[in-house]
């Protein structure tokens, strides 16, 4: 049964998150211990992206509360979950056992720390990180979200220790032959809340536990600190941050319209930590320049919203080929009549789900586990009922097929929706450009004027001073 969970998780953030790309997969090491290390934006499908995204099969550590009833337990253990257990879930009797602690302080909060690696954690704790480094010397893959939860905010959060405190810990174990890596990867989403939206990957420059050691044998709160403000500052390197979210936001899509390459997920992840980088230093050096410039991009994407033009790029863009035009319309008559049966056969449980989903939680990072959960357990329970109706009124023998052609007309629907949307966008792009060509120029010239005053004050910001 787990076995069945496990590959119906992945084939789910798959179908959720079709476009999963990694830059930077070449600095994952190959046939060696490793420990990703990631920020942590969106709930349980932070863990199952990492796993579909590099084919790692990763164990993460979840907090054991998630393993509090039998189709929790189950679902974590089909991913090889290690539980964690922190202060806040310690039971009246659990006191005598020991301090209930988290699993490892936070970065910069040394009187939270023990004298040794493990002190202060309860006993539990103890065997949690016991299975980690039993799963390292095996040759394993772990994942930890090392700001200990998951949220939304534009920054990350102050570290914990564990992860330094695993990988010192394993490798002193083996006296310093394991050859355990970090590797930090922030995981940066398009529209995480989004059906059929994207994910990247962005992986830093791994950490090499080994050489570490001796400073570890030394002085282990003095090591562990260090490769903890180490971690930090990797993961700093590959998450993009800024001081709200609406300015993150604008970043993002200013990085959009001013990349060499807009349709790169990376190359726009790349402008963009430059851009944040600037902004930065600009506002501190010029800071009526800044107000400038975010009034322009203010003004231009409220533009842009009140013609309902989604990509300024797609006005500059070549005409696509008649063929091709011909083609995406014939894809979706043909796909049409099946679509619309998927549709009638799956429409109200998947809207009731998203219903469902914004009431069982406010917080954004966990809206798109529920809606996953949701989604696929009300499209099932529906699918199951049509089946049974269906053999009901014709036989046992129409029950099978109709689920399988709920499920195959299902996607469909979602392919169909999927498609229409960007063939609308595609059609206003058009439309705009035919029938309101000077407004097309006007936006087109907007979009290159704001990119020359970026690149320029890129250029200004990274050139050496006097």
């Amino acid at each position: 049964m787990a076995g069945v969970v496990r590959v119906l998780g992945e084939a789910l953030v798959r179908l959720y998150y079709p476009v999963r790309a990694i830059d930077g997969a070449e600095r994952i090491p190959a046939g060696q211990p490793i420990i990703f290390v990631l920020n942590h934006p969106n709930g349980l499908l932070d863990p199952l992206v990492l796993r579909v995204a590099t084919g790692r099969a990763s164990r993460f550590l979840a907090k054991s509360t998630l393993f509090g009833n039998p189709l929790g337990r189950l679902a974590m253990d089909a991913f090889g979950s290690i539980p964690v257990y922190r202060a806040q879930e310690a039971k009246p009797g659990d006191a005598s056992r020991g301090a209930w602690t988290e699993p490892g302080s936070a970065r910069r909060s040394p009187s939270r720390e023990g004298a040794g690696p493990l002190s202060g954690f309860p006993q539990r704790n103890e065997e949690t990180f016991a299975r980690c480094r039993a799963e390292l010397a095996s040759g394993g893959v772990l994942a930890l979200f090392p700001e200990g939860t998951s949220h939304s905010d534009p920054q990350l959060r102050p570290l914990k220790t564990g992860a330094a405190r695993i990988a010192l810990s394993a490798e002193a174990e083996q006296d310093g032959r394991l050859g355990v890596t970090i590797v930090p990867v922030g995981l940066a989403y398009d529209r995480k809340t989004t059906f059929r939206s994207s994910v990247l990957l962005v992986v830093g420059e791994p950490i090499a536990v080994a050489p570490r050691l001796e400073d570890y044998r030394r002085d282990e709160r003095a090591a562990v600190a260090a490769l903890t403000d180490e971690i930090a500052a990797r993961l700093d390197a590959v998450v993009l941050q800024a001081e709200s979210r609406e300015l993150l936001a604008g970043i993002a899509r200013v990085a959009g319209w001013t990349s060499a390459a807009p349709d790169d997920p990376a190359g726009r992840h790349r402008r963009a930590r430059e851009l944040a980088v600037a902004y930065e230093r600009l506002r501190a050096r010029d800071p009526a320049r800044v107000e400038a410039v975010v009034a322009e991009v203010r003004g231009y994407w409220q533009t842009l919203r009140r013609l309902g033009v989604r990509d300024p790029w797609a006005l500059e863009m070549p005409a696509p080929r008649a063929g091709a035009m011909l083609a995406a319309v014939a894809e979706l008559v043909l796909a049409a009549p099946f679509a619309l049966m998927g549709a009638l056969l799956g429409w109200v449980p998947y809207r009731f789900s998203g219903v469902i989903a914004r009431r069982a939680t406010k917080d954004e990072d966990l809206l798109s586990t529920v809606k996953l959960l949701a989604g696929s357990l009300f499209l099932f329970l529906a699918w199951a009922a049509e089946a049974a109706l269906m053999g009901f009124w014709r036989g046992a023998v129409w029950a099978l097929p109709t689920f399988a052609a709920a499920m195959a007309t299902g996607y469909l629907a979602l392919r169909f929706d999927e498609l229409l949307r960007d063939g609308r966008a595609a059609w206003r792009a058009l439309s705009m450009r035919a029938f309101h060509f000077n407004t097309a120029r006007r936006l087109a010239e907007r979009r290159r004027v704001l990119a020359d005053a970026v690149a320029r004050a890129l250029d200004e910001e990274s050139a050496p001073s006097a």
